[in-house]
């Protein structure tokens, strides 16, 4: 009788044996879920480079660029209102952001566009390179971003400065 009582108090404990097995299963289910989640590499990079712009855009509504001739209005209060639209720079602009969570592009993702910086009026309106009348975007911007071989493609619109997303 005694040996049982004794056996009662020391049977409910886990042995090193079972706490390995348990540790090594959890382990393989934990790998096998990690290669079924899907890489939204692509997907987080181009919503990244949209928010970018259209915050840039946002940021044009604020100034006056009515006057062309005048060329004491590019100051440097108006460097928020283009945007190149490049690997490096992003990565420049999002280290230099106030936001606790910097956003960082891939080292696999690139990126090409037709037309590099990208520049908005107070009104939202979109103009390729600077602020001259005939630079007003009057053909759509095509921008391309390719992760791991597939392609994003993007469309800057003219007048209206809005992003078409396509595929």
């Amino acid at each position: 009788m005694k040996n049982l009582k004794s056996y009662a108090l020391v049977s409910p404990a886990f042995t090193m044996i079972e706490l390995i097995f348990v540790i090594v299963i959890v382990g393989i289910l934990a790998g096998a879920a990690t290669m079924a989640m899907p890489d939204n590499k692509l997907y987080s990079d181009t919503n990244f480079i949209v928010q970018k712009i259209k915050q840039t855009q946002m940021n044009a509504l604020y100034h006056d660029h009515f006057r062309f001739d005048d060329a004491t209005w590019r100051s440097g209060d108006y460097n928020d209102t283009c945007i190149e639209i490049s690997k490096p720079y992003l990565a420049t602009l999002e280290k230099n952001s106030n936001s606790p969570q910097k956003y960082q592009l891939s080292a696999q993702t690139s990126i090409s566009v037709s037309a590099s910086k990208l520049c908005f009026d107070n009104l939202a309106r979109p103009y390729k390179n600077d602020y001259q009348l005939n630079n007003f975007l009057k053909t759509p911007i095509e921008l391309n971003i390719t992760y791991k071989q597939k392609i994003k493609r993007l469309f800057i619109m003219p007048y209206s400065g809005s992003v078409q997303k396509i595929n």
